[in-house]
C-alpha cells in the first residue's frame, strides 16, 4: 500500500504558517510596527488604503537593514532577536520568532526598502507569494520602509473574510492606539487614503494616558495616578475617576513590558475595586504599565503574543488590587459612590413570571425568574413581539394571591382618542387613558424611538434644522475621538451640527441641532463621541452608533418634569413611528393595564 502521508512544498508551508501570523492587515500592521520599535525607531508612520487591503506602507527611522540582512530577512526562522534557547526566556523585544516577514510575503506583495547607519546606499527587495524577484541598491536615508500589497491576494478564501473597509481600518488604528500606549516615549502616524488620522508625538506615560484616554474623559489634573514597586515589580498607572468611567472595556489598556496585552484577571482585578463606585453596566478607564524581569513572563504562548504567561501572576494580580485600591482613596473619590437600590422586605419579595400569547410562545415554557430575598429590585424585561401581546405578571406570594396584569400592545392595537387624558407620574411616566384601560408610556424610551427615527430619516434624506450659538465653542480632541469625528463627520452635519475645521484636532462647533438645548460647553459634543465609541465596541456601525447616541442626548429624561402640551405633542409623535413600542435600546416603551384588572385589583382589596 502507497504512503499517504506526504511532506508539504514550502510554498503551501509558508501559507499555513501565515494563517496564524497574520488575520487581517491589522496584524501586519502589528508586527511591521513591532519590528520597527525593536530596530530603536523614534517615529513610525503607518499608510493604509482600502482598510489596509490594497496596501500598507510602515516606514521608520530605526537602525535599519544591511544587504546581507535584507537577504535573510523573509526566510523563515530568522531573526536577530535570539541565538540560543537561554535568549528565549529573557526576551526583551517585541518580535523574535522571525516569522514575520515571512508569513507576510508569502501571502501578499512584499517590497522592504532600508539602509543602515554604515552604509552608503540603501537596498530594496521584492518578494511575491513568497518567492523572491529582485534585490538591487538604492539611495535612501537611514531606516526602514516596508511596502504590502494585495494581502492574501494568493489565499481567496482567506481575502473573502476580510471585514469592510472601516472595519478593517479601525482594527488598525486601533493596533497603533495600544502600541502608542505601551511606548509614549516614540511618535506614531497613520494616515488612511493619504489623509493622518492619527498623530501621537513623544509625551510622557501620564500625557499618552490622557490623550489615549481622551482630555475629555477627565481633566488631566483629576486623573488618579498609581504607583507601586516591590520585590522586583514595578507598577505604573494611570486612572480614570469613577465620574468618569465608560459604557465599554474600550479604554482599559495593560502594558507589560511595553507589549499591548489582554489579560482578563488583571482587567477583573481593577473591576472589583471599583465594586460599588460605577452604575451597573459600565467599566474602568485605566492604563496600567507593568514592568518586572523578563525571566518571569512567558511571551510564547500565541503567534500574535497578545496573550502571556506570568510566573508570579498571583503577586501581580494583588500588586493591581492593592494599588488601585491605594489610587481610589485619594480626597473626593469616594464621594462619588453611587446609592445602591432599594432593598427588598422579606415579605414582599415578587415573583415575576413571563407568559405569553399564541402569536409569540416561548418555546422553553414559563421559567421561574424569583430574585432572592435581599437583592436589588430589578425589572424583567423582553422584547415585545409586533404580533401579538406580552403579558408580564408580577404575584405576591401573600395568602391573598393579588395578581397584576400588564399588557405591552402591539403596535397596531394602539388607539387613543383625541380627548384622552393624560398625567405625568413621578416625573417619568405618562398615564393616557385608552378604551378598556391605561396606558403606561416611558417618558425618555418614547422621546428616544423619536428622535432616532427622525435622526435617521435626516441622515438618510434632508439635513436637519440648526439654531446658531451667540458664541462659537472650540474643541480640542484627543486623535483617538477626532478619528471618530472624521468617521462621522458629514452625519454629523446632517442631524443639524455646523462644525467647521479649526487647527490640528480642534474644531469650531458654530451650530447645533434645535432639538439640543443644553449643549453646555461642548460636553454633549464629546459625550456623542464617547458614545459613537462604545457602540463600536458593541459591534455597532458608526452610523448606527452615532443615530442611537444622538438620540439619547437630545431626548427627554426621567425627571424631567412636561406640561400638558408636551405631554400629548410626545404622545401623538410616538404614534407616527413605526414601532412606538420598542426604544432603539430594545426597551419597551409602553404597558397597558386593562379596566378588568383594575375593577379585580378594587374588588379584592
Amino acid at each position: 500500500m502507497a504512503s499517504t502521508i506526504r511532506v508539504l512544498d514550502e510554498s503551501l508551508i509558508g501559507k499555513i504558517a501565515a494563517g496564524e501570523v497574520v488575520e487581517r492587515p491589522a496584524s501586519v500592521v502589528k508586527e511591521l510596527v513591532e519590528n520597527s520599535i525593536d530596530a530603536g525607531a523614534t517615529k513610525i508612520r503607518v499608510e493604509i488604503k482600502a482598510g489596509g487591503k490594497q496596501s500598507i506602507v510602515v516606514t521608520d527611522d530605526g537602525s535599519g537593514m544591511n544587504r546581507e540582512d535584507i537577504a535573510l530577512c523573509t526566510r523563515r526562522h530568522a531573526t536577530s532577536k535570539m541565538a540560543s534557547m537561554a535568549d528565549l526566556f529573557r526576551i526583551q523585544t517585541l518580535g523574535f520568532r522571525g516569522e514575520a516577514l515571512a508569513s507576510i510575503g508569502a501571502v501578499a506583495h512584499l517590497v522592504i526598502e532600508s539602509r543602515a547607519q554604515e552604509d552608503e546606499v540603501g537596498t530594496r527587495l521584492v518578494v511575491e507569494g513568497g518567492i523572491e524577484r529582485e534585490m538591487h541598491s538604492m539611495g535612501r536615508a537611514r531606516g526602514t520602509t516596508i511596502v504590502v500589497k494585495d494581502l492574501f491576494f494568493n489565499t481567496p478564501a482567506r481575502r473573502k473574510f476580510l471585514r469592510s473597509v472601516d472595519v478593517e481600518a479601525r482594527h488598525v488604528a486601533q493596533t497603533i492606539i495600544h502600541l502608542a500606549a505601551g511606548y509614549p516615549a516614540l511618535g506614531f502616524e497613520l494616515e488612511r487614503e493619504d489623509r493622518q488620522v492619527l498623530n501621537y508625538a513623544p509625551a510622557s506615560r501620564r500625557e499618552r494616558a490622557a490623550e489615549l484616554l481622551g482630555i475629555q474623559t477627565a481633566p488631566v489634573a483629576e486623573l488618579l495616578d498609581l504607583a507601586y514597586e516591590e520585590e522586583g515589580l514595578k507598577i505604573e498607572g494611570v486612572l480614570a475617576g469613577p465620574e468618569h468611567c465608560g459604557r465599554s472595556k474600550g479604554k482599559q489598556y495593560l502594558i507589560v513590558q511595553g507589549r499591548p496585552i489582554s489579560s482578563r484577571l488583571m482587567a477583573i482585578a481593577v473591576q472589583r475595586c471599583f465594586e460599588g463606585l460605577l452604575p451597573e453596566g459600565h467599566y474602568p478607564v485605566f492604563m496600567l504599565w507593568i514592568d518586572m524581569d523578563p525571566k518571569k513572563i512567558d511571551v510564547n504562548v500565541h503567534p500574535t503574543k497578545r496573550e502571556i504567561r506570568l510566573a508570579n501572576e498571583g503577586q501581580v494580580i494583588a500588586a493591581i488590587e492593592s494599588s488601585v485600591r491605594k489610587s481610589l482613596r485619594l480626597p473626593d473619590v469616594q464621594s462619588f459612590v453611587y446609592a445602591a437600590a432599594p432593598m427588598l422586605r422579606p415579605d414582599s419579595t415578587p415573583r415575576f413570571s413571563e407568559t405569553s400569547s399564541a402569536a409569540s410562545v416561548d418555546p422553553v415554557g414559563e421559567r421561574d425568574v424569583s430574585m432572592r430575598v435581599g437583592e436589588p429590585a430589578s425589572p424583567v424585561l423582553q422584547r415585545l413581539s409586533t404580533s401579538g401581546e406580552s403579558e408580564i405578571a408580577a404575584t405576591h406570594d401573600a395568602d391573598d394571591q393579588l395578581a397584576l396584569t400588564f399588557v405591552a400592545p402591539a403596535a397596531a392595537k394602539v388607539a387613543i382618542a383625541e380627548d384622552a387624558a393624560m398625567w405625568q407620574v413621578h416625573n417619568q411616566y405618562i398615564l393616557v387613558e385608552i378604551a378598556n384601560g391605561l396606558l403606561f408610556v416611558d417618558q425618555q424610551a418614547a422621546h428616544e424611538r423619536i428622535n432616532y427615527d427622525r435622526a435617521m430619516s435626516q441622515i438618510d434624506g434632508v439635513a436637519g434644522a440648526s439654531q446658531q450659538l451667540l458664541f462659537p465653542i472650540q474643541l480640542e480632541m484627543g486623535a483617538a475621538d477626532f478619528e471618530i469625528f472624521n468617521q462621522v463627520r458629514d452625519d454629523i452635519a446632517k442631524l443639524g451640527f455646523v462644525v467647521r475645521d479649526f487647527g490640528a484636532r480642534t474644531v469650531l462647533v458654530e451650530a447645533v441641532p434645535t432639538e439640543l438645548d443644553r449643549f453646555g460647553e461642548g460636553d454633549v459634543f464629546y459625550q456623542l463621541l464617547n458614545d459613537v465609541r462604545d457602540g463600536q465596541h458593541s459591534g455597532q456601525s458608526w452610523r448606527e452608533a452615532l443615530v442611537l447616541a444622538y438620540a439619547r442626548k437630545a431626548s427627554i429624561k426621567k425627571g424631567q418634569k412636561l406640561n400638558a402640551e408636551k405631554i400629548a405633542h410626545l404622545i401623538g409623535e410616538l404614534l407616527k413611528v413605526d414601532s412606538p413600542h420598542i426604544s432603539p435600546r430594545d426597551k419597551p416603551i409602553m404597558a397597558r393595564m386593562r379596566l378588568s384588572d383594575m375593577e379585580r385589583l378594587l374588588q379584592k382589596l
